[in-house]
Parts: structure tokens; sequence; C-alpha cells
């Protein structure tokens, strides 16, 4: 089984990270897992596929013996004003109009948003994949983004009681699965794979493709 070293501290992203490529006949492996400390390369570029493509190149640099896989993701709120577009930074952008930034204050800004365009925005959720990998002397970096149907996922006004510690939205987001919006805190895994990973699935499968 190929073993492809995960480029994130983030649980959530490594819990995922490892399901997909499992599925994929590959074994995502943490820092943790192989006792690393590798610093984290400064982030410059400004699309996900960039960034992440970025990450992946500063975690081979400092570590040859597996490809390196990174990923980052973008929510784009479409059709709001300005001034209620977080542009990706929604840490910011919480800040900005509470003062301090909690997972609870977060969800009550974006349910506000919401509450401004008849309690519901759509939404579209970008993942820019990242993959580098040394062949002799040489590191190899490709990159590839995938992104969901807007009609599929929406930013609402009314909070879920469930909470998704370090994901603010997902309390104000719903998904629509087989037909049933349901709260992105509250979905299952077999949820989830309809929703999300199936799609990242086939961005990371074409960038494992290109390995020998």
């Amino acid at each position: 089984m190929k073993q492809i070293l995960l480029a994130t501290t983030n649980p959530g992203k490594i819990a995922s990270f490892k399901k997909i490529l499992a599925r994929l006949g590959c074994e995502g492996l943490s820092f943790a897992d192989l006792d690393l400390d590798l610093e984290e390369p400064e982030e410059t570029q400004l699309t996900a596929e960039d960034i992440a493509a970025e990450k992946a190149l500063g975690y081979a640099k400092q570590y040859k013996a597996l490809p390196v896989l990174a990923r980052d993701d973008t929510c784009d709120l479409l059709g709001v004003s300005e001034e209620d577009d977080p542009k990706n930074h929604n840490k910011a952008f919480v800040i900005a109009r509470k003062g301090r930034y909690t997972d609870d204050l977060g969800a009550e800004t974006f349910a506000e948003v919401a509450s401004k365009y008849n309690g519901e925005v759509p939404c579209r959720f970008n993942w820019g994949f990242g993959l580098a990998w040394h062949e002799g002397d040489e590191i190899k970096v490709i990159h590839t983004m995938v992104s969901t149907d807007p009609k599929d996922i929406k930013l609402v006004d009314k909070i879920s009681s469930v909470r998704v510690p370090g994901f603010c939205l997902a309390p104000v987001l719903k998904i629509n699965i087989d037909g049933e919006w349901k709260y992105d805190s509250e979905l299952s895994d077999g949820d989830y794979w309809k929703a999300y990973w199936d799609i990242q699935s086939e961005g990371i499968k074409s960038l494992l493709e290109q390995l020998r």
C-alpha cells in the first residue's frame, strides 16, 4: 500500500484524508504518526490550489521519504454584497463584527448574514490539492481543484445545536443529501461521502495517478 504524508496538523483534515486515501488504496500518515517536527511553510499564494501546492512543496523540501499531499479550502458565499463577503477570511470577518472570535460567535455572525438574504445564501466549497514528491534530485509538484455545486449547499439563518469544533460554519450550513437538507454539523460519514468526500476523492485520485 502506497504511503502518503499528510501536510496538515488539523485533526479534521487528517481524519478525512485518511478515509479518502484508504478508499484509494493508500495509507495517509500524519506528522504525529511519523514523529515528525516540520516547520509550517509560509503561505504566499492566492488560490486554494496554489496554496496547497505551496504547502506540499514546503513540506517535501523537509521530508523526502514519502509523497506529500496538502489541501486548502475556500467557501464562496454567492450573491452577497461586498460588506457581507468574508473573502475566505472567516475569523477576521467575525472579529471585525464581534470584536473577538469563537466558534459560536462565528456561527452567529454567518447566521446574521443569511438573515439579510431571506434566510439563506447559496455556497460553493472549493478544495485545492497539491502533491509533491522527490524524483532523483528533483521535486515534482502538481495541483488541482474541485468544487461543489452551489445548488447543494446553503448558508442558513437558523443555527443547529450541534457544533463541530474549529469549523464555525458547520451549524449554519445545510447540505442537500438525496433531496433532504441536513445541517453540516449533523451529517453521518455516509452523508459526508455524498456531500464532500466523493468530490475530494476525484481530485486526489487525479494527482495520485501521476505518481510513478
